[in-house]
């Protein structure tokens, strides 16, 4: 009999996102703004999006969650603004 402990278990269909988790966009590119998450859904295709309360919607792997400092600073950081904040 296979016992497997549900924490060993990667469920691709949850991803690391929950609602609630405020994230960034993974490319500076797109702004530094703050999202909040109401909603993630597959579509047909197979591809997570995360919708915002904010609005607008993204790809789950274009996004990553916010730091406390970007948290804190109510906006993404430069790359720069990260390193030093990493500096003891």
């Amino acid at each position: 009999m296979n016992m497997t402990n549900l924490t060993e278990v990667q469920n691709e269909d949850n991803r690391e996102f929950l609602i609630g988790d405020v994230v960034v966009t993974i490319d500076p590119f797109f702004g530094s703004d703050l999202y909040t998450i109401k909603e993630i859904y597959k579509n047909h295709l197979g591809i997570h999006f995360a919708l915002f309360e904010e609005g607008g919607f993204w790809r789950v792997s274009g996004i990553r969650h916010a730091t406390v400092a970007e948290l804190n600073a109510n906006r993404r950081l430069s790359d720069a603004e990260m390193a030093l904040g990493e500096v003891p």
